[in-house]
């Protein structure tokens, strides 16, 4: 790709495109794994390739062209029934998605030049796709007869040649249109059969559905070699599927011949790609009255066809056919040597255009527009928009405050007020809906997520040598995109953890009266303001008594406090910096004890929380509750002294006002007893050094917090109230304490947010 020049708006369209596509190919390839003769399979992973390697060949991207036709070839033999797609031809077709991601990454990267997939790789999938080859096939280029003179026309054929020049392309260029003249003569035969099916009414939807895509991917390569005769061919074929799609018998009986015959057609201009020529064949009225059709519907009774017309009979309705050429052939005439001749083909002849004195050339419609429901935006844009919605929480917040003060000072006329707190109430209601619509823009499945980790699953299977399943469920529960970005290592970290330390080998998991294969469920469902995504295995468990010994090996608990402790507590220690059970057996998967304590930080990081449950024997779960989105949450403005404090309300399960009775001091500890349990209290105005603490003499206020299954009670001076807050994060702070952000309140003054986790940990 190094010296072509390349519009930053068509190949970041490219990367979107084919990334999406790659998304969803590595799935689909293990699923195929499971299911290697499901051929809707086969054939929607073939598309995508196809797309891919088509649009790189519009780009020039050779290397990527390379990989993605040898893969797409392999595949088109096991379409054909040729090979049948086992582990090690999964492996090298996983191998050449990895290439195409690696080449994707580069082009991202702006790299000058791409890495070329590994030539045994491509030898291999090459040899696999051999078996398509035959070269009796149709469609196969008929060899040019010896001698120079005229041609017999084939029995019923149209007669005359059209413009034939030899073909010239730029060196980048030249070396892909081996790739795409083979390509071609592929989906030309396919177009032929789809066409032909059109006639079922059951079956149309999917047919048309199929051609309209082969089309768009044949006429991006074609417009890359500007081959414009073939491109207005093709582009002529996927307005003509979508009229078919609802078009009605009689409508049919119009359009299937002519798009036969324009079929006819680009398979001539395929013939002389394949031999060197470029070949522009009169076309007549036969595309304008295409055009007509799809645009109309409507028929002409003058260039009406006959019921099971044919494409001779379309190329002389349509004015395709040269009259004179004909029957100068018929009797025997000697063709003109001044006019270019082309090898015949009995499957596609060539016709030449009858000239009707007097008349204008036809002009060329225009393409029917195609109604888009979908609109790709910038993340950028989306961005942006949420900052400005940010923005507008924040005034609309003020507004409403400024509204409730006036209504409550009284000194505003009433015909002022009222209109003022109607509008306050009004600009909160359209605020919220335009937070919660533009909220809706930036979320999306953990399925696009979640599509990563089977191929995890399998590379760790055959790492470790176990039989490890990855089940999925929930992939449909929508979060913001923020969240997907930084929930992929965390996940990771769990699945890898799951497969090395979890799931025993099939000789341990049969001994142990278990199936030999072992099962990792990932699983996400909403709740409430949050998702939970679980991470379940079937394998050992946790062993309390191994993760106790090394907490107190670390100097993190002593043999005393294990003792009182439950065993989810005990479990947690996992996620200390630096914690690992495995002794002397340190893999590239595991063992050096980083990882949870990973995992624990990017959760945090979200306003999350991630927690472990195990039973030993029968196998551990990881849990992460999460907020959907993390840019705007609704907290509880709390006041300390002179100082309000935001709680995230997700965080507070009650407010209490304790009496006498219910406070009391254990080992110098406040707690507080509330309804038989007996709870720590943590005085807010200690905790976060607010001046004037000590002459105020604590909080009025408990606010019931909680945080990985422990509950604390804040003291707190007074409740102000629920508010929107938007994060403010508390960049360039080395440690910010108890804290995980600021916002600005409705009344201007900006406020901290506490992080209730670390506020519960600091405190202990």
């Amino acid at each position: 790709m190094a010296g072509i020049e390349l519009d930053p708006e068509i190949m970041q369209e490219f990367l979107t495109e084919c990334g999406e596509l790659l998304e969803s190919l590595e799935g689909d390839l293990l699923e195929l794994e499971s299911n290697n003769t499901d051929t809707d399979l086969i054939n929607k992973i073939f598309r995508a390739l196809h797309t891919i390697k088509g649009s790189a060949s519009f780009l020039a991207l050779t290397e990527l062209v390379e990989i993605a036709h040898v893969a797409e070839t392999a595949l088109n033999a096991a379409r054909n029934g040729e090979i049948v797609i086992e582990r090690p031809m999964m492996d090298m077709l996983l191998k050449a998605v990895d290439v195409i991601k690696q080449q994707m990454d580069e082009i991202q990267a702006g790299s000058d030049s791409l890495t070329k997939a590994d030539p045994a790789l491509v030898a291999a999938l090459a040899a696999a796709g051999e078996g398509k080859e035959n070269p009796d096939a149709p469609g196969t280029a008929v060899p040019q007869p010896a001698d120079s003179g005229p041609s017999d026309t084939p029995e019923g054929g149209p007669t005359g040649g059209g413009s034939t020049r030899e073909l010239a392309l730029d060196p980048s260029k030249a070396d892909l249109l081996g790739p795409f003249v083979e390509d071609l003569e592929s989906q030309l035969d396919k177009l032929s059969d789809q066409i032909e099916m059109l006639r079922d009414e059951a079956a149309r939807p999917t047919l048309v559905e199929q051609i309209e895509d082969l089309g768009r991917g044949l006429s991006a390569t074609i417009d890359f070699f500007e081959f414009d005769s073939m491109l207005e061919l093709a582009d002529s074929l996927v307005e003509a599927a979508a009229k078919a799609a609802k078009a009605e018998s009689v409508e049919m009986d119009q359009l299937l011949p002519r798009m036969r015959a324009v079929l006819n057609l680009l398979t001539q201009q395929k013939d002389g790609l394949g031999e060197g020529t470029l070949i522009d064949p009169p076309k007549g009225e036969l595309l304008d009255r295409l055009r007509t059709l799809v645009e109309t519907g409507k028929v002409d009774p003058a260039w009406a066809l006959p019921e099971d017309a044919d494409e001779q009979t379309v190329f002389e309705i349509d004015g395709v056919v040269d009259e004179n050429a004909e029957q100068g052939n018929g009797d025997g005439a000697q063709a003109d040597p001044s006019e270019p001749s082309h090898p015949g083909n009995d499957s596609a002849p060539i016709p030449s255009q009858a000239e009707k004195p007097g008349s204008p050339p036809a002009k060329p419609k225009p393409r029917a527009p195609l109604v888009e429901k979908t609109l790709r935006v910038e993340v950028g844009r989306l961005e942006s928009l949420m900052n400005l919605v940010g923005e507008l929480v924040l005034q609309k917040n003020r507004i409403c405050e400024l509204s409730r003060r006036v209504t409550l000072e009284g000194d505003v006329p009433q015909d002022l007020a009222e209109p003022l707190e109607l509008s306050g109430a009004g600009l909160d209601r359209i605020t919220s809906e335009i937070q919660v619509a533009v909220m809706r823009t930036r979320m999306q499945p953990l399925d696009k997520l979640f599509g990563r980790y089977p191929r995890l699953i399998r590379d760790l299977s055959q790492k470790t040598g176990k039989d490890i399943r990855l089940a999925i469920e929930g992939g449909e529960t929508e979060v913001d995109k923020q969240v997907i970005e930084e929930l992929g290592d965390p996940l990771v970290h769990l699945l890898r953890n799951s497969a090395d330390h979890g799931i025993g080998t099939p000789e341990e998991r049969v001994a142990a009266g278990k199936p030999p294969y072992g099962t990792i469920t990932l699983s996400a469902a909403h709740q409430g303001n949050n998702a939970v995504i679980a991470i379940s295995d079937d394998g050992r468990g946790l062993n309390r008594e191994k993760i106790a010994a090394k907490a107190i090996e670390r100097g993190l608990v002593s043999e005393a406090e294990v003792a009182s402790l439950s065993d989810q507590e005990v479990y947690r220690f996992i996620f200390m910096p630096g914690f690992s059970t495995v002794d002397n057996a340190v893999s590239d998967l595991s063992g050096r004890g980083v990882g949870m304590d990973v995992v624990k930080t990017n959760i945090e990081r979200l306003k999350g929380t991630v927690d472990v449950s195990s039973v030993p024997g029968e196998g551990t779960t990881m849990t992460i509750l999460i907020p959907l989105t993390v840019a705007i949450l609704p907290a509880m403005m709390v006041k300390v002294i002179d100082e309000i404090y935001a709680v995230p309300l997700s965080n507070i399960t009650e407010i209490v006002r304790p009496d006498g009775e219910e406070l009391s001091t254990i080992i110098k500890e406040r707690v507080i007893r509330l309804r038989g349990s007996v709870l720590p209290l943590i005085d807010a105005s200690e905790q976060f050094d607010v001046p004037g603490a000590a002459e105020h003499g604590g909080g009025k206020l408990a606010v019931v917090i909680q945080a990985e299954d422990k509950s604390v009670g804040l003291l707190v001076t007074e409740v102000i109230g629920q508010q929107e807050i938007v994060i403010k994060p508390l960049d360039g702070l080395e440690k910010t304490g108890p804290f995980s952000g600021a916002t600005v309140r409705n009344d201007g003054g900006v406020s901290l947010i506490i992080n209730v986790a670390e506020l519960i940990r600091a405190a202990a």
